[in-house]
């Protein structure tokens, strides 16, 4: 008996569970709420399906848009490069190609002599295949540079801030530094040219310091060198404020430290107008060219040292408006073949007369004088 009871037990306990869930009202109840919050239930999800939809779409949206940009960008890089070809005058080619094939493979094996044992090859020797590689780079493309106030390109340690148009600014510069007359050149160029095959021969002939535009400590390293460079080695150095190519006759917005080098240096500070460099890889090119570079008058290191760096950006860039305005529509007479053909003879005549062009002596001959007969 005791043995039944004990198993009676658990199957009222069975019974038990049983009997509640013979109760129907409780689940009734639960499924007629269900029947009545169905349209609410089946709405909730229908909004998020429509959100989810909405940002797919905008998803797709930017894809699209960021794929058009990046289409756009590499179409303007690939504009640049067609356009910042040298076209060359093509009857001056056919009896200088072997020249001007001579000069750039000969850059070539002096940059390579040099970085293996360097000073094989002087910095005058260099300096001079460059200036030579100059001249003839402007007569085969049909240019001229003329230039105004090269009196105030001082015979010392000086920074020259020129505005930037072109890749071709450069080759105008050298083309009219006389050692004569200036102390030799030198740049702070972007890194990217030194990994260029025509540019980089040249860049490593002469004192050029690499400039990472992406780093800025690589700029405090650059200003560095280039103060050693103006105040050890008296070179004239080049800066361009802008750090960026205008591609116009406008003149762009000046990265305030560009000229943090002056004041490091205590240096002065020539501003530089450069004038019509930009037609040179424009697509309307005219057959010839006249680049004008001006000189404006120094800033001695006795009134910007006192200034803030900003301050002295802010006057260069307002002296090389001023100059542009008043030299785009003006003729100047220098030349750059006039310009080195001063010596050590014939430079005081050159400074008394004005740095104007010299007027020739010589008096042109005659048929008559030819037939004359000389006792």
């Amino acid at each position: 008996m005791t043995k039944e009871k004990e198993v009676k037990k658990p199957v009222a306990k069975k019974t038990a569970p049983k009997s509640a869930t013979k109760k129907p009202a409780a689940p009734k109840s639960t499924a007629k709420n269900t029947t009545e919050t169905k349209p609410v239930t089946k709405k909730q999800p229908a909004k998020k399906v429509e959100e989810v939809k909405v940002e797919e779409v905008k998803v797709v949206e930017t894809t699209e848009i960021t794929t058009v940009s990046s289409a756009k960008t590499t179409k303007s890089k690939t504009e640049k490069k067609k356009k910042e070809k040298l076209k060359l005058n093509f009857w001056k080619m056919t009896y200088m190609w072997f020249p001007m094939w001579n000069m750039m493979r000969k850059a070539k094996k002096i940059s390579k002599k040099n970085l293996k044992s360097p000073g094989y090859f002087s910095e005058e020797y260099c300096y001079n295949f460059v200036k030579k590689a100059a001249k003839r780079i402007l007569y085969v493309s049909d240019i001229t540079v003329k230039c105004e106030g090269i009196e105030n390109w001082l015979d010392r340690g000086v920074i020259l801030a020129p505005n930037h148009q072109s890749n071709f600014d450069p080759v105008a510069l050298v083309a009219l530094n006389n050692f004569y007359l200036q102390q030799p050149l030198a740049f702070i160029a972007k890194k990217e040219l030194w990994e260029d095959k025509k540019f980089g021969r040249f860049v490593r002939l002469m004192d050029c310091i690499p400039l990472d535009r992406k780093n800025p400590r690589s700029a405090l390293e650059a200003f560095k060198e280039g103060k050693q460079l103006v105040v050890d080695f008296r070179r004239s150095l080049a800066i361009f404020p802008e750090g960026t190519r205008s591609h116009s006759q406008q003149v762009g917005e000046f990265q305030p430290a560009a000229l943090k080098v002056a004041q490091m240096a205590n240096a002065p500070v020539v501003p530089v107008t450069i004038i019509n460099s930009y037609q040179v890889f424009s697509k309307e090119r005219p057959k010839h060219i006249e680049i004008k570079v001006v000189f404006g008058k120094p800033i001695m290191p006795l009134k910007h040292i006192s200034l803030k760096t900003e301050d002295l950006t802010k006057n260069t860039r307002k002296a090389i408006i001023e100059n542009m305005e008043k030299w785009v529509d003006k003729e100047i007479l220098l030349d750059h073949k006039t310009i080195n053909k001063i010596n050590l003879k014939n430079r005081e005549d050159f400074q008394k007369t004005g740095n104007s062009k010299p007027k020739k002596s010589k008096e042109k001959k005659k048929l008559k004088d030819i037939f004359k007969v000389v006792d």
